[in-house]
Order: structure tokens, then sequence, then C-alpha cells
């Protein structure tokens, strides 16, 4: 875990060493350096700031720092000799956390490893529906593969989704892709939420891992859920219509019918996956097969191996 040490007192040697005792790199710095740029040149895991700065000028910095949306969300604790702050005090502070120096030093290494732990999967999440991102996704199914678990994965597609974001716009777009991601995780939770691991790949496409025996049940309950609930997002006319009128991705104007999903499943049985893009190029290739049909589909790949 890399760390940047912000101290007005770098000369204080113990502070330092102790704290180099539990990350694996150390930087320190003074609240006069140009602390943003270091930042952006070499991005760390973790901010610390020694309490002092914090009354100072460097609180200006900190507050600049953390309100930037490229590293804003490397977590910052502030540094303290001891419990000496009253309860109010903290919630003005521009910090995440906090860390004390006379702490025990398995206590102080267990909550700097948290910090990181929570700012790296926080960074991971979609920003829109706060589902895991397309690293957990993958960490998630490699796991599952490693660990030779029979397991179903599914790809989650909306049909259809472009047309209805041209015509509507990306506001009414995202509320689609939040109801997906309700309708998933609710039906997830209906399962064994504690079995099932939900994904967000970004746009329109989601990503569910659930034990093998369960994924038919699954595909349909968010197959009877989805085709209930996207019907309330057009109007009037579009709805008697049939459909909405937009131009393709190949710039020919068509008429698009409703919303629907394309769920396409494989089966990690018998050890049939060694690695996650195996099965991300099965689930393509029944994604496309799927996205000729009409209406929501699914289709479970249950060849038990690869060709």
């Amino acid at each position: 875990m890399k760390a940047i040490y912000i101290t007005d007192w770098p000369d204080n040697a113990e502070a330092r060493d102790l704290l180099e005792s539990h990350v694996s790199s150390l930087v320190t710095v003074t609240p006069t350096q140009d602390i943003i740029s270091l930042v952006y040149m070499d991005p760390p895991d973790l901010i610390l700031v020694d309490e002092r700065i914090l009354a100072g000028a460097g609180r200006k910095t900190l507050e600049e720092f953390m309100g930037t949306t490229i590293v804003g969300h490397v977590p910052v604790a502030a540094v303290l000799e001891g419990y000496d702050r009253e309860g109010d005090e903290w919630m003005d502070l521009p910090i995440d956390d906090y860390i004390v120096l006379t702490d025990q030093e398995r206590a102080m290494q267990w909550r700097l490893a948290f910090m990181a732990k929570r700012s790296t999967r926080e960074m991971d999440l979609n920003p829109l529906t706060r589902l895991p991102g397309n690293e957990s996704i993958i960490r998630r199914i490699q796991e599952v593969i490693d660990a030779r678990e029979e397991a179903a994965i599914a790809w989650v597609d909306i049909d259809n989704f472009k047309p209805f974001n041209d015509r509507y716009g990306f506001s009414r777009g995202d509320e689609v892709i939040l109801a997906t991601a309700r309708i998933i995780t609710n039906a997830a939770r209906e399962i064994t939420p504690e079995k099932v691991f939900v994904g967000h790949v970004g746009g329109d496409d989601f990503v569910f891992v659930c034990p093998a025996g369960m994924v038919g049940r699954f595909c349909e309950d968010v197959i009877d859920r989805f085709d209930t609930v996207i019907k309330n997002f057009y109007n009037d006319e579009d709805v008697e219509t049939g459909g909405i009128v937009s131009k393709g991705r190949d710039g020919v104007e068509r008429k698009y019918g409703a919303m629907t999903v394309s769920i396409a499943v494989v089966l990690n049985v018998n050890g049939r996956y060694s690695h996650y893009g195996q099965a991300a190029q099965d689930a393509s290739d029944i994604k496309k097969y799927l996205k000729g049909l009409k209406g929501s589909n699914y289709m479970i790949d249950r060849r038990a191996g690869r060709s």
C-alpha cells in the first residue's frame, strides 16, 4: 500500500518510522510542496495528514484535493497523537478516517488495511447503480473458475436501449438502467442472496453469478419483472403504436419495438473454463443469437465442454 504523509514536522522520525512499518511505500511531504501534482503523477492508496495540518493552511489543500473527480476517491486519514478532540469537531474536518499513533501496532495495521480495501471497492462501483464494476466482475468470475465452483454466469443486455435513449434522453435512459439494476438485485434477494453476485459492466449491460441449479428461475424472474415494468417508461403514443422510430447505429431510420432483455448464460461445470475470457466469449455468441429473436429471452449453454 502506497501512502503520502503530509506533515509540517518532517523530521519527526518516530512518527514516520511507525507509519513506514505499516505501508509498503511512504512519501513524506510538507504543506508548502505541490501536493496535488504529486498525487496526480503517482496516485497513492492513502493520504495521511498530521493533525496540526488540519488547523492550518494545509486544510485548504486537502479540501481542494478531495473535491477532484480523478483522484478524489483516495481516502484521507488524520494522524493523531492521541484521543484529545471533542466529538463535534470531527464532523468539520476534511478527512475520511483517522489513526492514533498510541494505538497498538496491530490495530493500526488493520485500520490502514481497511481504509485501502474500502477505497478499492468504492472506486470500482458503478457511479449510477452503485453495483460492482468490471474489475470486481472479472475477479469474481475468475474466483468461481479457479475454485471449480459449479455456477451459472449470466450476461444481461437491454435490447433497443439506444433508440429509446435517443428519443427520451439520457436522464430517462438512466432511469431504465437503475430500474434494471433493481430488478436483478430484487430477483437475487428472493433466491439466495448470499450465493449471488450482481455486477454492472456499464451502460445497459449487467452480469450475475448464481448457483447453476437456480439460474433458470432467476432468468425467468428477471424477464417477468422487466417486461412488466418497462412499459411505464414509454409515453402513451409510443405504447399505442407499439414502438418508436429512430436511426440505428448504421444511420438508417427504422421502427423499434419496446425494450426487452437478452440473458446469455454459461455454466461453469466440470472444469469447463480456465479463464474469464472463455466464458465471456461463449456468452457473447449466445447473446448475438438471442438478439435476433423477438421479445425477452434467455438461453443456457449446457454443453459439457468447449469446442
